[in-house]
C-alpha cells in the first residue's frame, strides 16, 4: 500500500475546496507548484544516488555518466510530480493561494483605512 498516496487522499478529502482561496492565474500557480515539486524530488534523488558508484548500467562509468544520471533524475522528478502522489505540488499550490488571499486582505485593509 502506498502510504503517501493514502495520506494525500485522506487530506484532500477532508479539505473542502471552498476553503482554498482563488488565485488570479490558477494555471500559472499550478505550473509553478509542479515545477517546485519536480525540482525538490530531483534534489532528493540526487542525494540518494550520490553514494552510488558508477555502473555499466549507467554507461560504464565514463565521463558522460554524471550528466546522464542528473538528467535521468530530473525526468524522474518530473514524472513523480506529474503523478501527484506525493502531494507536495498540491500543498504548494494551496500555500500560494493562501498567500494571495492574505495579500488581498492586507491591500483591502489599507484601502479602507486611508482617509478620503
Amino acid at each position: 500500500m502506498d502510504i503517501a498516496a493514502a495520506t494525500f487522499r485522506a487530506t484532500a478529502a477532508t479539505t473542502p475546496a471552498a476553503s482554498i482561496p482563488a488565485v488570479p492565474n490558477p494555471a500559472a500557480a499550478e505550473k509553478v507548484a509542479k515545477e517546485f515539486e519536480a525540482m525538490l524530488v530531483s534534489q532528493l534523488m540526487e542525494s540518494m544516488f550520490a553514494g552510488m558508484r558508477e555502473s555499466p548500467l549507467f554507461g560504464g562509468g565514463g565521463p558522460a555518466e554524471k550528466p546522464w544520471r542528473s538528467m535521468m533524475l530530473q525526468e524522474y522528478g518530473k514524472a513523480i510530480a506529474d503523478s501527484g502522489t506525493l502531494g507536495i505540488g498540491k500543498m504548494t499550490h494551496d500555500e500560494i493561494a493562501r498567500l494571495y488571499a492574505a495579500q488581498g486582505a492586507t491591500q483591502g485593509q489599507t484601502r479602507t483605512e486611508q482617509p478620503s
